[in-house]
């Protein structure tokens, strides 16, 4: 029997006569309020605090001064300022059945859809508010949408480096794997898989060797401090799927080099229970009972942490069909979609600040239809936004990483 043949002219696209795009997590961490957030931040503002010793001295019907001396740090909110801009020739965008929608006349086609509009202004809305988020935590370097010149470390890189955060690793045997190679395909031979799964999430560390993840062209970046999805290749490899920071764009991960050595740190559902019962042990005991404690995870721990919930929770019927509450021992869970991998920061939202001219600027863009002044038959879309990011108190700050 003869079969029907489609071509592009996608009859069921007609019919739905809308738009999709890939689906975007969320950047929601300013929503959840997990970072103070200080406005009309136009230039350098100042956060300071102050403190003194309290001294029970003995009795003396002569004041006697403690000797003391009230002391005050400043850090500051330096804000960056950076744009989208873009511009857009709605007839280049207008193919197949939306071209149906234009007005007649050959130069109506330039009026473009206004579905398609009012759908790429959202679309590149969501995205601004994503490389923003990005850029909060992760800072400039792990941002790939920040081209702008100006230095942006990020909270997470900012801790990282500042003296008198307690900081933990996870070069334990429970939580690393020594790597003995990685080939040009991204295969990681190690001694034993049996602690991995696939879907799992690896940072690599340690590298010897010139490998480089290719994955956005060449020459490529280092492996070093990357994190990657992971699947079992044998019961001494697996392969590096797919880069973590490209959870969005779900692009194949590719490189070029080798490696002779490096280390696999990991956090799954084989360690994620004694990761956290470690890192509840460890947590400043004044910090971790305020209510604005929280303990922020990526993405993958949180799924870690699910599943290794309902694998303990044995003879309960509905282990693996309900969701899981997302805390430990009463210090609530914050999963972040546009974060770190196997890294996990306890912090008071208090002592977390963005700094931002107007929180408003990453959800507006200014559209112009620049025809009716200069012929030019595009849009023209610009954002403007002024940031910046910084901590206080680094001793009450726990942050774990590879």
């Amino acid at each position: 029997m003869a079969q029907f043949t489609f071509t592009n002219n996608t009859y069921a696209g007609e019919a739905l006569a809308g738009f999709m795009a890939s689906t975007l997590l969320e950047a929601d961490s300013v929503k959840r309020g997990l970072l103070t957030v200080i406005n009309d931040v136009k230039a350098r503002k100042v956060i300071l605090d102050v403190d003194d010793d309290v001294i029970l001295q003995n009795p003396s019907g002569i004041f006697t001064d403690q000797g003391t001396t009230a002391h005050q740090t400043e850090s500051y909110l330096d804000p960056v300022v950076y744009e989208f801009m873009k511009q857009e020739q709605w007839d280049k965008l207008a193919q197949s059945w939306e071209a149906q929608a234009l007005k007649p006349g050959a130069f109506m086609d330039y009026e473009g859809v206004v579905d398609l509009s009012d759908f790429m202004v959202q679309r590149y809305l969501t995205k601004i508010q994503i490389a923003n988020e990005r850029l909060y935590w992760l800072g400039k370097t792990a941002t790939k949408e920040a081209a702008f010149t100006a230095d942006f470390p990020g909270l997470l890189p900012s801790i990282a480096a500042a003296s008198g955060v307690y900081k933990v690793g996870l070069s334990k045997p429970a939580t690393s794997l020594a790597a003995t190679a990685i080939d040009a395909n991204g295969i990681v031979t190690v001694s034993d898989t049996s602690t991995l799964a696939d879907g799992d999430v690896v940072t690599i560390t340690g590298v010897t060797g010139t490998s480089k993840d290719t994955t956005n062209g060449a020459p490529g970046i280092s492996i070093q401090g990357q994190s990657y999805f992971i699947q079992i290749a044998s019961a001494t490899s697996f392969k590096l799927v797919r880069n973590y920071n490209e959870v969005n764009s779900r692009k194949p991960a590719t490189f070029s080099g080798t490696a002779t050595a490096a280390t696999v740190n990991y956090i799954n559902v084989s360690n994620v229970l004694q990761v956290l019962g470690s890192v509840y042990a460890q947590l400043d005991p004044a910090d971790r009972i305020q209510e604005d404690f929280n303990l922020q995870i990526p993405l993958h721990v949180g799924y870690a942490y699910a599943q290794a919930q309902a694998n303990k929770a044995l003879n309960v019927i509905n282990a693996f069909t309900d969701m899981k509450k997302m805390d430990y021992l009463g210090i609530p869970l914050q999963i972040m979609n546009h974060w770190q991998a196997n890294t996990i920061l306890g912090a008071r939202s208090s002592n977390l600040f963005l700094g931002v001219d107007l929180l408003g600027d990453a959800s507006e863009l200014s559209t112009v239809y620049l025809k009716p002044y200069t012929n030019d038959n595009v849009v023209r879309m610009k954002a403007r936004m002024k940031a910046a990011v910084n901590f206080k108190f680094a001793n009450e700050l726990f942050y774990l990483s590879a």
